[in-house]
């Protein structure tokens, strides 16, 4: 992951790189998502509506004055159609748990038939909705009328049980009135047996009763001092104080005729009453009508199919885009120039393109994924002699970035004189483009008038004799250091018209300037001989006898062969293919070079898929191909 700022550009770039993360998940997540859909069973949602109408009758008015009904009546009459107990009378009605169910089965079937009832109540009205939802459109045109006309039945019956609940209360109170009643008439009429009263305090008193009760509900309007309050007060201090007058049988004899009136009053109010909740109790009306049955539903509403797969766009895109982010920060591979200098703390001295392969077939997805791949010997050794640079227009990129880093090397190598000089190029791991990168950087010097001598140091895996088309790698290095071949197993010219075919050797400009030494017979024990004095004294005389010597080595953390030449040589340049292996694998490589105080003196980036954008003749743009970050407008 790149340790700068990212800019538009960048993101763009981590986009291109992580595309078959980002079309991986993307394609999961719409696969999954296109089968969860075709596989959903359809569900299908009929709706019935009823109205609640609030009847003032009598019997409900007086209903209202005993039975308190706290909270919203429609919101409470939606949970009754929820209610068990319609459910079970739906499944009873309809017979869904069959003919002779048991209890537990018609629990379980009111359970699911509970589950299925959903209902609004529409705003502004006094309508609720019923929804039901069922595999089945019949049934659940069925099961959501007989919710409604069950709720009808449970409404009715709670509206009687309340007028039931009224009914005998007054009842109750009746009988306690009515002892009170005959309690007070007794007394009444003993008093009157006893004693002789003319009644003349009865008036005086109800009006004392009367003043009493307006001066309260004045109060509650006026103060002491209003005109009427004080008018109030004289008025029932008058009366007091001719009841004060009376005598003692004639305020008795009042009070007990004002007590048997208020009774007797009562208990016709309780009696009136009464036959009021007798009537409401017997009532059949309910306040609950059915205004829009259900109809069969034409679609099902599960699954919504068009949102279904548009989810699944949005959430495949969502995820590649935080997969392809999360595996770009969790990549520990160095993908641009600035991340290479800042983590190893050496230059980077070229950005080598990515060879394209004349008539090469683009891979298909199967090929780019499989982890096993099968690749003829001889198509590789092909590719690998269309990957010269003799291939390529004179005007290309890949001509342009070798010419720079054979620029760089002289200046920023080796100071501007590139004379009698011993180069090493090695890579931290295999396959990283090292033989041919070699191959084409030695035609480049020699193209630029340089005597060059390329050596195949690698004696484990030699590839330049392959990639110059010569039939056999002996003799070279390891017989002329065995003792058993002589320096001319130098390969020159004329072994090139041989190896690459007299009409593309002769195209060559400056192949007469280029000589190789290849690897030579195979031997037990590599480093020793990489290693050895003879090496040691072959390298001067070849310096000598050259303007560069230029090695091909193995990988450095693969074997110890580069880590015994590289003290002998002038200068190592180290090989990374962006993205190919991690930054501490590099750095490791470097660490271990400079070990055996190898004069390391830069990194070369290969494999990068150009994208030229020209600012002037030789200041290029680049980007990595496919599985490498950008790097970045860089010149170099």
């Amino acid at each position: 992951m790149p340790q700068y700022e990212l800019n538009l550009r960048d993101y763009w770039v981590i986009l291109r790189k992580r595309k078959a993360v980002i079309f991986l998940t993307f394609s999961v997540v719409f696969i999954l998502t296109f089968i969860y859909t075709i596989f959903q069973e359809p569900v299908y949602n009929a709706s019935a509506t009823v109205s609640v109408t609030e009847k003032k009758t009598l019997g409900k008015l007086l209903t209202e004055v005993f039975v308190v009904s706290p909270g919203d009546p429609l919101l409470s009459r939606s949970r009754i159609i929820k209610s068990k107990l319609v459910a079970e009378a739906v499944v009873k009605e309809l017979n869904l748990a069959g003919a002779q169910p048991t209890e537990a089965e018609i629990k379980r079937t009111s359970s699911e038939v509970q589950a299925s009832i959903s209902t609004e109540i529409i705003p502004n009205t006094n309508l609720i909705r019923i929804d039901v939802v069922h595999r089945d459109p019949r049934k659940a045109v069925a099961i959501a009328n007989a919710v409604a006309k069950a709720f009808i039945v449970e409404d009715l019956k709670e509206k009687n049980k309340q007028a039931r609940s009224v009914r005998e209360f007054v009842e109750s109170r009746m009988g306690e009135i009515k002892e009170r009643l005959k309690t007070s008439e007794v007394a009444l009429m003993e008093f009157r047996r006893k004693e002789s009263a003319a009644g003349i305090a009865v008036p005086l008193q109800n009006k004392l009763i009367e003043l009493e009760s307006k001066r309260a509900e004045s109060l509650l309007t006026y103060t002491e001092l209003h005109p009427d309050i004080i008018k109030l007060n004289e008025q029932i201090q008058g009366i007091k104080e001719r009841l004060e007058k009376m005598s003692e049988k004639e305020l008795e004899f009042a009070r007990l005729t004002r007590e048997f009136e208020m009774n007797e009053k009562a208990y016709r109010e309780l009696e009136d009453r009464y036959r009021e909740a007798q009537f409401a109790e017997a009532e059949e009306v309910s306040d609950v009508s059915i205004v829009d049955p259900a109809s069969v539903p034409t679609r099902p509403v599960k699954p919504n199919r068009v949102l279904n797969l548009l989810m699944g766009i949005i959430v495949g895109l969502t995820l590649s885009l935080v997969s392809a982010f999360v595996t770009e920060h969790l990549d520990t591979s160095l993908g641009t120039i600035e991340d290479v200098e800042s983590v190893i703390k050496l230059p980077v001295l070229g950005v080598i393109p990515r060879l394209p392969i004349k008539d090469e077939r683009k891979k298909s997805f199967r090929e780019r994924v499989s982890i096993i791949k099968q690749v003829e010997e001889q198509d590789r050794l092909s590719q690998l002699k269309q990957q010269l640079i003799i291939n390529y227009p004179h005007k290309s990129p890949i001509i342009e970035a070798y010419q720079i880093l054979y620029t760089n090397i002289q200046i920023k190598v080796f100071g501007g004189e590139l004379k009698g000089k011993n180069l090493l190029l090695t890579s931290a791991g295999p396959n990283e483009g090292k033989s041919i990168t070699a191959a084409n950087l030695s035609l480049t010097m020699a193209q630029m008038g340089k005597r060059v001598l390329l050596i195949d140091a690698d004696f484990r895996r030699s590839m330049i004799h392959k990639i110059f088309g010569f039939k056999d790698k002996k003799p070279g290095l390891a017989d002329i250091l065995l003792g058993t071949a002589a320096e001319n197993s130098i390969r020159n010219l004329t072994d090139f018209l041989l190896g690459l075919g007299w009409d593309e050797a002769l195209k060559i400009p400056g192949i007469d300037n280029l000589n190789i030494l290849t690897a030579g017979s195979t031997v037990l024990n590599p480093a020793e001989i990489l290693g050895s004095q003879n090496m040691v004294n072959f390298l001067k005389k070849m310096r000598d006898r050259y303007d560069v010597v230029l090695l091909d080595s193995p990988p450095v953390l693969a074997v110890s062969d580069p880590s015994v030449l590289a003290p002998n040589v002038n200068a190592v340049i180290l090989l990374y293919e962006a993205g190919k292996i991690s930054r501490s694998a590099l750095h490791r490589a470097k660490v271990q070079l400079e070990s055996v105080k190898a004069a390391v003196k830069g990194v070369v980036l290969n494999n990068i898929s150009p994208e030229v954008e020209i600012y002037s003749s030789y200041y290029y743009h680049y980007k990595p191909h496919e599985g490498q970050l950008d790097q970045g407008v860089k010149q170099i």
